[in-house]
C-alpha cells in the first residue's frame, strides 16, 4: 500500500488543469480506477489524514461505505466539496460524522483561478445551501439574459458575473469565445445565481440546465435537493428531456442505497404535496452510476441524449 493510492482515487475528481501532452489521459483513466472507499478510509485512518477535498460523490461515497463505523477518522478537521453542487443533507451529514472537524466548500470556474466564493464550519451550518459569499479578489453582480444589470434584492435570480485581477483576459487564440463570455471585463459564469442581504451566493442552477416545463422555469437542482431526502435514494440527476406538449419534461436518474429498491410510483408519491406538481419528474431512470468525465463530473448531456433515445423522444438537448 502507498499513499498513492489515495491520490489516485482522489485523481477520479480532481479538476484536471494541465495539457494532455503534459499529463496523458490515457495515464489519468488508469489512476481512477483502481481505489474504492473502502481502502480510502484505511489509507486515511493510517496516514492521519487532516483534511480531505473532493466532490460530493467522494464524500457521500465516504460517509455511505460500511467502514466508516470501524475507521478512525478522529484526525479529519475538514471535509470539503467543489466542482459540483453540494447539497445540503451533505453539508449537515458530515459535520455530524466529523468528530473534530466542519465541512466547507468552494465555488469557481478555471477562468477565475479555481475560486469565486467560500463557505466554511458555521457559516456553512447555517446556510448550507449557499456557496459562501465573493471572495474579497473579486466583484459580483446579476444579469438578465440580455445582459442588463439587476437590482439588489435577496429574491433577485439572473446570471452571475464577475470581475477582478483573478479573472482570465481571454482564451488562447479563440476571440469569439472571448468576446462572447467577456463583456466590459465581466465574465459570465454561466450560472444562474441570487445574492442575500449578507452576501451570500445560492447558485441555482447551470444556465444550461434550466429546465422550462409549459413556460416555467424549473432548477433541477431544487429538484435534486428534495429527492436526496428520499430515505433510500443514495444519489440522483435530474435532466430535461423533450416533450410534444409542455416543451420540456423532468427525468431522474436515481442511485438506490445498497439493499434499497424503488420504483417511480413510489418516488412520486413521495414528492406528492411537498413540492409543486409540475416540478415532480415525469420519468424515473434506476441505475448503478452515472456517466461521468475522468474527473468525477456527471455528464448531464449524455443523460439527456440517452433517455431521448431510450424514450423515443426528440430534440434531445447537447452540452
Amino acid at each position: 500500500m502507498s499513499v498513492d493510492d489515495l491520490v489516485r482515487w482522489n485523481a477520479k475528481y480532481a479538476a484536471r488543469s494541465v495539457p494532455d501532452e503534459i499529463v496523458p489521459d490515457e495515464w489519468l483513466q488508469k489512476q481512477v480506477a483502481s481505489l474504492p472507499p473502502g481502502r480510502a478510509l484505511e489509507l486515511i485512518e493510517r496516514e492521519r489524514v487532516t483534511n480531505f477535498s473532493g466532490v460530493p460523490t467522494m464524500s457521500r461515497e465516504l460517509l455511505s461505505h460500511p467502514d466508516w463505523a470501524t475507521r478512525d477518522t478522529s484526525s479529519m478537521v475538514g471535509m470539503a466539496g467543489g466542482g459540483a453542487a453540494v447539497q445540503p443533507d451533505l453539508v449537515g451529514k458530515i459535520d455530524k460524522a466529523l468528530d473534530n472537524g466542519a465541512p466547507a466548500t468552494g465555488y469557481g470556474l478555471t477562468e477565475t483561478h479555481g475560486i469565486v466564493t467560500a463557505n466554511a464550519a458555521r457559516l456553512y451550518l447555517a446556510k448550507p445551501e449557499s456557496a459562501g459569499p465573493i471572495v474579497p479578489t473579486l466583484d459580483a453582480k446579476l444579469v438578465d439574459e440580455e445582459g442588463n444589470d439587476l437590482p439588489a434584492g435577496p429574491d433577485v435570480i439572473g446570471q452571475l458575473r464577475v470581475r477582478g485581477p483573478i479573472v482570465i483576459k481571454g482564451y488562447l487564440n479563440r476571440p469569439e469565445a472571448t468576446a462572447d463570455s467577456i463583456r466590459d471585463g465581466w465574465f459570465n459564469t454561466g450560472d444562474v445565481a441570487r445574492i442575500d442581504d449578507d452576501g451570500f451566493v445560492f447558485i441555482v442552477d447551470r444556465a444550461k440546465d434550466m429546465v422550462i416545463r409549459g413556460g416555467e422555469n424549473i432548477s433541477p437542482r431544487e429538484v435534486e435537493e428534495f429527492l436526496y431526502r428520499h430515505p433510500s435514494i443514495q444519489d440522483v440527476q435530474v435532466i430535461g428531456v423533450p416533450d410534444p406538449k409542455y416543451g420540456e419534461e423532468l427525468c431522474a436518474w436515481v442511485i438506490c442505497k445498497p439493499g434499497a429498491t424503488l420504483d417511480t410510483e413510489s418516488v412520486r408519491a413521495f414528492c406528492a404535496g411537498q413540492i409543486a406538481a409540475y416540478k415532480i419528474p415525469r420519468y424515473f431512470k434506476f441505475v448503478d452510476a452515472f456517466p461521468m468525465t475522468v474527473t468525477g463530473k456527471v455528464q448531464k448531456f449524455v443523460m439527456r441524449e440517452a433517455t431521448a433515445l431510450e424514450l423515443g423522444l426528440t430534440e434531445a438537448r447537447t452540452a
